[in-house]
């Protein structure tokens, strides 16, 4: 997903540039280079879906509307279509590749429309919201234009899947995003992936409930997902399914199935799967088991996910895919989250309540809490009630969430938040270019900066070579984030504290992470995190984070947070309550852990 863009259209000038003969030819695009006109898709799927909802003589406005096939195929069945595209060029081609649509044609940014309020029945926007710089604008301007119960119709590529390099793809966004942005604007929204796993189909009804769509039909709900309890969770098979026939669907190993919770907060949800013929049936969940059978329960975050079905033989015929969802506590997601992840962000909150208590607006940098498997859960979780924006070189499927390349210039204004929290994000960031991301960080900043990590201070260092050795050792490859540690040397403490002393701010410094329990714990998650982890590496996370929790800001610390006040404020005495005169009891802690199960496999990549 790309950084913040601008919010107002690009120039039209810029947009004759980028969308001319070579980009129709393939050049900083999708299509072919034998031309759009000899290799274009075909809507016809959709004359009868749309016929059945709105009637033949619907009102119909193709944004994005190229050469404009679909105004044609839209005309020849019968409706009164019409398009719009910014591309001179394109819509100069039309009269010699798609007679039907001529007359019918015209050149207008999707953001401003020609069109009168509530003139029109649905509104189409198939491979064009990924093109324009703000597209909650065209959102905006489709629910202008359409009639009450118009549909609006998009396809865009979901980043999280799409890896094809396309310059004029400014505004990707995850299918959370797109979900809660409809909704927002008065849809009611359904979608699907269509064609391809990236494909994802937006269908949204303005001011009335989603339409009906399944996985290879329109019109109708998906025959296998049933959902009961909590109405914020969305299923979508993505990957891996057959025809439905004969009241099931092959199911190949490994199919993929769209989860979303469209709330702030996570679920527990009961899935239950019926299988024509008995089969083994494990359930992974962005990368993690969560269930071995027919049967898995399983917490799931704000956001969209993954979940996995592998069955053995290779292929399985399933009936039914029941979902049943409950509200949960953050707090008991966020136990079971990675110690080391837990205790950053659950000090780093406590700090927060105690010098800033109620709503603000906050500023997450590096906060995908979770690894290249799906977010494990949102910052959200920890800090809740706040206006939150989360930044982070990696993407996750949440609305919140912007995707940017940390150590440049940030797409915000100069002390746009009120508390910029950055969690072990320093040592990633090579040490001759620390002090312009200090800077940078500082610029964002309204008044409170938390600045956690690994720090230049006794026995850190050696407790990063010790991981780093155990998992290559034991797993055979090299972890990537505690590679950088070591090859960018971790910063020195006093001199991060200094340049912002130097502003005329006070830095109150916390421990964080008790440093023998640190080791401790890292040994036992390299025993028990692993592709195939089961419900074992969750018990034993919530066993330390229950049973320690705080008590582990004491020094010596593998981690250390910086409070860090613009106004110059002293808060030492405030914080003081949070530093622990003595460390936790491991031997107590040591026994409880014992008694896990351990299991083989490969350590995971969080940070």
């Amino acid at each position: 997903m790309s950084a913040l863009p601008p919010t107002t259209p690009l120039p039209a000038g810029r947009l004759q540039e980028l969308y001319g003969y070579g980009y129709f030819h393939g050049v900083g695009s999708g299509f072919a280079a034998e031309g759009y006109e000899r290799v274009h898709a075909t809507w016809t799927h959709w004359m009868p879906f749309v016929a059945a909802e709105l009637g033949r003589g619907a009102r119909w406005c193709d944004l994005g509307c190229a050469y404009g096939f679909l105004v044609a195929e839209a005309r020849e069945a019968g409706f009164r279509a019409l398009g719009f595209d910014a591309s001179r060029f394109a819509v100069g081609e039309a009269g010699r590749h798609a007679r039907a649509a001529r007359g019918a044609l015209g050149c207008a940014h999707a953001e401003r429309l020609p069109v009168g309020d509530a003139t029109i029945d649905v509104v189409t926007a198939f491979d064009l919201l990924e093109h324009v710089p703000e597209p909650a604008l065209v959102i905006a301007e489709a629910a202008r234009v359409l009639r009450r119960g118009g549909l609006l119709i998009a396809a865009t590529p979901d980043p999280m899947l799409f890896d094809r390099e396309e310059p004029t793809h400014i505004a990707e966004r995850v299918p959370a995003w797109w979900v809660r942005s409809l909704e927002d604007a008065g849809f009611g929204v359904a979608l699907r992936f269509f064609q391809a796993p990236y494909n994802l189909e937006l269908l949204a009804r303005k001011a009335g409930p989603a339409p009906e769509v399944g996985f290879d039909a329109l019109g109708v709900a998906e025959p296998i997902v049933e959902l009961g309890g909590e109405g914020a969770l969305r299923v979508a098979l993505r990957s891996g399914f057959g025809e439905y026939a004969d009241g099931v669907r092959v199911m190949d190993d490994g199919a993929a199935v769209y989860l979303l919770n469209a709330s702030c907060a996570p679920l527990t949800v009961d899935l239950d799967a019926s299988l024509a013929e008995p089969a083994a049936l494990e359930v992974t969940l962005d990368g993690r088991v969560v269930g071995r059978g027919a049967r898995a329960r399983f917490l799931l975050a704000a956001g969209g996910h993954s979940l996995r079905l592998a069955v053995a033989g290779g292929w399985a015929r399933l009936g039914k895919l029941r979902f049943v969802a409950s509200r949960a506590r953050s707090e008991e997601l966020c136990a079971t989250l990675p110690f080391d992840l837990y205790e950053r962000y659950a000090l780093a909150a406590r700090v927060k309540e105690i010098l800033s208590p109620g709503r603000v607006r906050m500023l997450d940098i590096g906060g995908t809490i979770g690894g290249d498997g799906g977010h494990l859960a949102w910052s959200g979780d920890f800090f809740p009630g706040v206006d939150l924006t989360v930044v982070d070189r990696r993407p996750a499927d949440y609305p919140e969430h912007v995707a940017a390349e940390i150590g440049g210039r940030l797409p915000f204004a100069d002390r746009a938040f009120d508390v910029v929290n950055a969690c072990d994000v320093l040592e990633h960031v090579p040490p001759d270019a620390r002090e312009g991301w200090l800077t940078e960080v500082w610029r964002l900043t309204g008044r409170w900066c938390l600045l956690a990590g690994p720090f230049a201070t006794p026995g850190v260092a050696e407790a990063d070579r010790y991981l780093f050795e155990l998992i290559r050792a034991r797993y055979g490859y090299e972890h990537a984030f505690l590679a950088e540690h070591l090859a960018f040397g971790h910063p020195e403490l006093g001199a991060t504290c200094d340049f912002f002393r130097r502003s005329g701010a006070s830095v109150t410094v916390v421990p964080a992470g008790y440093l023998p329990a640190w080791v401790l714990m890292q040994t036992v998650n390299a025993w028990l995190s692993h592709p195939r982890q089961d419900a074992s590496y969750a018990l034993a996370n919530a066993s330390f984070n229950r049973a320690v929790g705080l008590a582990s800001s004491v020094e010596p610390a593998y981690r250390h947070l910086l409070v860090i006040d613009r106004t110059g404020a002293p808060h030492e005495a405030e914080l003081a309550g949070l530093v622990r005169a003595t460390p936790p009891d491991l031997p107590a802690l040591h026994a409880a852990l014992g008694a896990l199960p351990a299991g083989p496999g490969v350590a995971g990549e969080e940070r």
